[in-house]
């Protein structure tokens, strides 16, 4: 509106008016890009912390773990009996390193016992399992299978002859066989019947209606 009045105005007055009209164009431009700004500012924000997540993905997709669960390097046995030994062990979890879980444990587990690790709630009788299954390696000290360092061997073969029942049991969204041949990715039927039944999880499939091991898919 103001550029329209800027030409009806008379010829003495005609170089004020063109000054005029190019202050209105100017303060008209400055009113745009301060609203878009504003309105864009959201968005800055949101580039600005999506930013910042990308470099952190980025960053935990090229660490290199110090245990690699994919490495086909390591020691396999021909035989395994299942000694299981901690032998003067300190650990701490590396998201709380000033809180010592272990310092000097010591546990001689023989193949064939029945050991239970009773004790409060963060006492360590998880972080156990979690050492035994190498999600973990100890600051000091060693853990020891059937005498060899579990560092030393390939880690999913190991892993591959350890069997857990967790306190809280996860299963997939797949089949009972599926979830039972989870811990090997080559097991037969024979092989998947023989471990629910070691786990006495064979009697209550069996009750339940429409569930077999001969229907599994």
């Amino acid at each position: 509106m103001f550029d329209i009045c800027a030409f009806m105005g008379t010829s003495p007055s005609i170089s004020r008016l063109i000054f005029f009209y190019h202050k209105s164009n100017e303060l008209y431009s400055l009113s745009y890009l301060s609203r878009a700004l504003g309105q864009s500012s959201p968005c800055i924000t949101a580039f600005a912390e999506g930013r910042a997540a990308t470099t952190k993905m980025f960053e935990t997709i090229n660490r290199k773990p110090e245990i690699d669960a994919y490495s086909m390097t390591g020691l396999k046995l021909n035989n395994i009996r299942g000694d299981i030994e901690f032998r003067n062990v300190h650990f701490s979890y590396p998201s709380r390193p000033e809180e010592q879980i272990f310092s000097g444990f010591s546990l001689l587990i023989e193949s064939g016992t029945t050991m239970a690790l009773v004790g409060q709630s963060g006492s360590g009788k998880s972080t156990l399992i979690s050492l035994i299954e190498r999600f973990y390696d100890p600051q000091r000290g060693e853990l020891l299978i059937d005498g060899v360092n579990l560092k030393e061997f390939q880690l999913r073969w190991i892993r591959g002859k350890i069997g857990l029942v967790s306190q809280e049991p996860i299963l997939f969204a797949s089949s009972i066989r599926e979830n039972i041949a989870y811990g090997k990715e080559d097991a037969t039927i024979e092989e998947i019947r023989v471990a629910a039944a070691l786990a006495n999880a064979s009697t209550f499939i069996d009750k339940m209606p429409e569930v077999n091991f001969s229907s599994m898919r």
